[in-house]
């Protein structure tokens, strides 16, 4: 059986040689973007003190049948002396449009992130896939399903519902990825949410489930007010931890694109 890495191989090779088809049809470069920034915080002193930042980019690249998302964002949180968050997340996805056509297309994606709260010191995930998108107007539908590779460092090695008690972890995962937005009240308000399935390849028992949910309301050209609801379900975690944990952000942000 072909291990993981060969298989991304294979994939990438084959996503390059996709490509000269297209070209060869004398088509017109283009391109499209989107930059998408954010920003929230706050500030107690006195008897509790805290300090909470956050922010976040999200750029959006498409050149001929090629696109580019990447999303980051980072959070600090401290609350009296206690560090709770200083986390950062990033994911960034490759698709390849055959022919122009989002009904059936090839996909690669990457992510890290780093959390205090479920003591993650790094989690490296990339993978291949397939995806769909379907554009209706005022609604946008994207899934993609990704076979892929983990590689992740704990700050401890007692798991609950895992035999598997290591500080480093390396697993292969199934991942469905749904994407949903809608936009009403004519575009001044956008409503979308992102929904994440892993499952492990070596034990059933460790999943893990993820949503962002976020309203945005349109104050004016490019500037907007958000909410986001943050919410991780891990049923493999370290002993002492809860499985889930969630969080409501409310901020800012700033919008350019072509």
């Amino acid at each position: 059986m072909f291990k993981i890495k060969y298989i991304l191989s294979f994939f990438f090779i084959g996503m390059f040689l996709m490509t000269f088809p297209s070209y060869g049809q004398g088509q017109k470069d283009s391109l499209q973007y989107k930059v998408d920034l954010s920003v929230s915080g706050r500030r107690i002193s006195g008897t509790f003190s805290q300090v909470v930042a956050g922010g976040g980019v999200n750029v959006d690249l498409l050149y001929n049948n090629w696109h580019l998302e990447n999303n980051a964002t980072y959070r600090y949180n401290k609350t009296n002396t206690r560090l709770i968050e200083d986390n950062w997340y990033d994911l960034a996805t490759l698709k390849y449009y055959p022919n122009g056509k989002k009904k059936l297309y090839p996909g690669a994606f990457y992510h890290f992130d780093n959390n205090l709260i479920y003591r993650v010191k790094n989690r490296h995930q990339y993978g291949i896939g397939l995806g769909s998108v379907l554009d209706k107007g005022a609604m946008k539908l994207s899934m993609l399903a990704v076979v892929a590779n983990e590689s992740s460092t704990y700050n401890g090695s007692e798991f609950v519902n895992s035999e598997r008690d290591f500080s480093n972890r390396k697993n292969g995962l199934f991942l469905f990825r749904l994407d949903n937005g809608y936009a009403i009240a004519k575009k001044k308000i956008n409503l979308f949410y992102q929904l994440f399935y892993f499952q492990s390849l070596k034990e059933s028992a460790d999943y893990d489930l993820r949503l962002n949910a976020r309203v945005s309301f349109k104050l004016f050209k490019g500037f907007s007010f958000h909410v986001v609801y943050d919410y991780r379900f891990e049923n493999v975690h370290l002993e002492s931890l809860s499985n889930y944990n969630d969080i409501v952000l409310f901020g800012f942000n700033w919008t350019l694109k072509d």
